[in-house]
């Protein structure tokens, strides 16, 4: 993959989680997973990104976070060697990220789209108290470093989380500390155990991040039992091992003003710890690149993760249409399928047999048969016409189809508004009707039901001739049956006729029931060819029925419940940019994992 795919690929992944934690930041369940996704954009921006455009390993980066007046300062300053970081006795002092750098030669800065997100550069020295969207970085002369780690790391000495204008400047923090190789986590005796220092401590530990956890402000009698007490309390209790816990009992009042000279006992275990960290350099970055990558790759679940209402109600969404659809076709064969006779099917029958009837000369003898069927005929017209019910008319079968439109549109609409509140999907829906959704529907189905239309077309009539062509067209078949219906039907009257040479006109009651047998006979064989005949029929009756549901379905109901469906994820809304991060994010996780792994190789 080229330099500019793979800064399109990070940038997009960096994009998409940027657009998630907006998203999560408008539902009150999801506003706390919003830090994590600005975390997880913090790392590809600033540690993946420079890395695949091979951006030097120098300088690394360690940072120091921690609760409102831990000591972050102090432990800054035994870091760059210096009294650089601006102690102060009033919580929450520091509001934006200042880095600490050796004073000669320029500061290797990533020139990636997206670094340190909207954090600019300040180009003057300002106060640590300054609350704005900043970072600055204070250089250190080398006689006042030397007792540091400039040489390897820059320093950062990064806002508390615990104050009340925390919230404001939190971003800043999770910028530096997604940036950094190793986090130095300060927590004092009076405050170990705050909500919300321990919950970065987790997420720093689980994104696989080299944490140093620097306890203060203990006497230092009680020193080993506060970090057995803290290893039980806090970090027995996290994903991960921290490197190490060492200890700042509280200070005198000359090594506050000076920790680096008048406190090395404290100040040389912290700093060397770093510099094993830091060795070798490559080592090191890489290591905080594959940390990043494998946390992306294994909480890809848990960070798509405030989608999941967002997908129920989804699903919701188009459980209602699905309803709506089956109530639909379900109307369409109720109300006209169901009571629709397709008359033009009984004149098929009529024709039908018609044709089996004998053709030319033989029509005279068919003509006999008829006289012989006299009876049978004469009492099937009386039956019909005494038990016969008045047949109910259909309704127009558009009449029937806007009829189900109508109905699918209000069960929609009524879903909507019982649902409303329960997620902003169903107000995004109501907000569609009221623009006029309902009339785009009907549009769409004006559109669907002309296809419809060009497709029947003379489905019924094709159908209900193709009963009697097929045959028309099949001489042979044709004649056989004619042949075979006459053939029974003369072997009926020759057996009568027999029967009544054979008493020798004698026994009256025999000649007169061989003489019945005839037309009997007859009779018996006009009804079973009437009823083979119409049940071929209404085979293809039914037949006819069911193409014609399935064009309904084809045409007009599933291409109208397939639009419905997507409607809330197209035209530019929420939804739709969901539904393409959703797509495309886990795809791109594995491209950027990949670019990942050939880097290092």
């Amino acid at each position: 993959m080229d330099q500019a795919a793979l800064r399109t690929l990070i940038g997009q992944l960096a994009d998409d989680l940027g657009w998630l934690e907006q998203h999560a930041r408008t539902q009150p369940l999801h506003v706390a997973q919003a830090a994590e996704l600005h975390y997880a954009g913090a790392l590809v921006r600033n540690v993946v990104g420079p890395f695949l455009e091979g951006h030097a390993a120098l300088p690394l980066h360690v940072a120091v976070v921690g609760g409102a007046g831990a000591g972050k300062s102090t432990i800054a300053n035994m870091l760059c060697g210096a009294v650089l970081a601006e102690s102060n006795p009033q919580a929450g002092f520091t509001r934006h990220p200042v880095a600490y750098a050796p004073a000669s030669g320029a500061v290797n800065w990533p020139s990636s789209l997206g670094f340190l997100g909207t954090m600019q550069r300040l180009s003057k020295p300002e106060p640590s108290s300054l609350d704005a969207d900043v970072y600055q970085v204070r250089r250190v002369s080398e006689e006042a470093g030397q007792f540091g780690v400039l040489d390897k790391f820059l320093v950062w000495d990064c806002p508390d989380m615990t104050t009340w204008a925390a919230t404001g400047y939190v971003p800043r923090l999770l910028e530096v500390t997604a940036l950094a190789d190793v986090i130095v986590f300060v927590a004092s005796d009076e405050r170990y155990n705050d909500e919300v220092p321990t919950q970065f401590l987790r997420l720093l530990l689980r994104s696989g991040k080299m944490v140093v956890v620097s306890l203060m402000k203990m006497r230092e009698a009680d020193a080993p039992a506060f970090v057995a007490h803290f290893q039980r309390e806090v970090l027995d209790k996290m994903p991960a091992r921290a490197v190490a816990t060492l200890t700042v009992p509280h200070l005198t009042p000359a090594q506050v003003v000076d920790p680096c000279r008048n406190a090395p006992v404290y100040r040389v275990p912290i700093v060397n710890q770093i510099f094993v960290l830091g060795e070798p350099v490559q080592a090191a970055r890489q290591r905080t690149v594959r940390s990043a990558t494998s946390y992306l790759m294994s909480h890809q679940q848990h960070l798509l993760g405030v989608a999941r209402d967002d997908l129920l109600a989804l699903e919701g969404w188009r459980q209602r249409v699905r309803e709506g659809q089956m109530e639909f076709d379900n109307r369409y064969r109720r109300e006209f399928l169901t009571t629709e006779r397709f008359r033009r099917f009984d004149e098929a029958l009529v024709r039908l047999l018609e044709l089996l009837e004998l053709p030319g000369v033989g029509r005279f003898a068919s003509l006999t048969m008829d006289v012989l069927r006299w009876p049978y005929t004469w009492t099937k017209k009386l039956f019909a016409s005494a038990f016969a019910r008045p047949e109910a008319s259909s309704m127009p079968e558009r009449q029937v189809l806007e009829n189900g439109l109508a109905g699918w549109i209000d069960h929609l609409r009524k879903e909507a508004a019982s649902q409303t509140g329960k997620h902003p999907l169903w107000e995004h829906v109501q907000h569609g009707f009221s623009a006029g959704l309902g009339n785009t529907i009907k549009d769409r189905f004006n559109e669907s039901f002309r296809g419809f239309q060009l497709s029947l077309g003379d489905e019924v009539e094709r159908t209900a001739r193709k009963i009697y062509e097929d045959l028309e067209k099949n001489p042979l078949a044709l004649n056989a049956i004619r042949g075979g219906k006459f053939t029974a039907e003369v072997t009926t009257i020759l057996v009568s006729g027999g029967a009544i040479l054979y008493s020798g006109g004698l026994a009256l009651p025999f000649v007169a029931a061989s003489l019945a047998m005839a037309p009997l006979s007859a009779s018996v064989i006009q009804m079973l060819t009437e009823f083979f005949g119409s049940q071929y029929v209404d085979f293809h009756r039914e037949q006819t029925r069911a193409r014609q549901q399935a064009l309904v379905a084809q045409h007009i109901s599933t291409p109208m419940a397939d639009w419905l469906t997507s409607w809330p994820t197209t035209g530019g809304s929420a939804y739709e940019r969901l539904q393409s991060i959703l797509g495309r994010f886990p795809h791109n996780l594995q491209q950027m994992e990949a670019a990942v792994q050939a880097a290092m190789m």
